[in-house]
């Protein structure tokens, strides 16, 4: 369930979980960083502005990662940056972060603020047993 009335007064903030429109389709993302943040990562830390940041909502996939299926996966996966955060932009990235492509990817980068369509409330319907929004 997506509020979409959230962002009409007020920013998105560090840790939404937000809805956005890219490609015909609709992507479920957290920010890491807005406008004017350095982020960086280095074997699977994250910093931002320098500061380490506590992530306990990351979950890691069974499945065969990213990373894993070839040494180009692993230089945006778990190395990256830094890279600063344009105006009007967003660094978000998923919370399975073995699978997620994100803004860490070279190909994907940042999210437009125009393009954010609500946060995230809560999980309706999930394979898994009580998903919630952390």
């Amino acid at each position: 369930m997506v509020d979409t009335r959230a962002y009409r007064v007020g920013q998105p903030q560090y840790r939404d979980v937000i809805v956005f429109y890219r490609d015909r389709t609709f992507l479920a993302k957290r920010i890491i960083g807005i406008s004017g943040d350095t982020v960086e990562g280095r074997s699977e830390r994250i910093t931002v502005n320098g500061n380490l940041i506590n992530e306990s909502y990351i979950e890691h996939s069974e499945v065969q990662s990213v990373a894993d299926q070839g040494a180009s996966g692993y230089n945006w996966i778990h190395s990256f940056g830094p890279m600063t955060v344009p105006a009007g932009k967003f660094f978000v990235m998923g919370d399975n972060r073995d699978v997620s492509l994100d803004s860490r990817s070279p190909g994907y980068g940042f999210v437009d603020r125009g393009s954010i369509i609500g946060r995230v409330l809560y999980v309706y319907r999930s394979a898994k047993q009580g998903v919630r929004i952390r």
